[in-house]
């Protein structure tokens, strides 16, 4: 079975088991559905009680933990879904997970890889890194040129001062 994250799991929050993590979906509803959920390195299948978001972070609680020493295990790790239960997207919509270690190139020279997507107010910001300088890459139609996912490649441009 193949696992897709959908949130990360940053903290405890309170004392009855609830985490509080950063959502890796721009579709928050996907957490009312009645599908499986899996927490953590262990896949442990787990059953949504109740989720809300505030200031950006998701706090869930679930069915099966009712104390912060049950869940303290899984700080730093990551919620998932069955790919199968994944949503088919828009065309220029891509998953997170899809794009993390995408080559990316710049006029045709390699620049780095696609180590992380920030997901900020106005639009995303990808994070392209090599072994010597770090981009950030606004993910707009002005600064994306090309995504082949097929070939793992992102074509970018930089601009003078990036």
């Amino acid at each position: 079975m193949e696992y897709i994250a959908v949130a990360e799991v940053l903290n405890t929050h309170g004392i009855k088991g609830c985490l509080k993590m950063r959502p890796l979906t721009d579709n928050i509803e996907r957490f009312d559905e009645d599908i499986c959920y899996y927490l953590g390195d262990k896949k442990v299948k787990v059953n949504i009680q109740n989720y809300r978001m505030y200031k950006g972070f998701l706090y869930i609680d679930f069915e099966e933990f009712n104390d912060i020493n049950e869940v303290l295990e899984f700080k730093k790790q990551f919620l998932y879904i069955d790919e199968k239960d994944r949503y088919e997207l828009k065309d220029g919509s891509f998953y997170i997970d899809d794009l993390i270690g995408l080559k990316a190139y710049s006029n045709g020279e390699y620049i780095g890889d696609l180590v992380e997507v920030l997901s900020v107010y106005s639009n995303d910001v990808y994070v392209i890194k090599n072994d010597e300088k770090e981009f950030m890459i606004p993910a707009v139609k002005e600064f994306i040129k090309k995504i082949d996912l097929e070939n793992g490649l992102i074509d970018v441009v930089i601009i003078e001062g990036m």
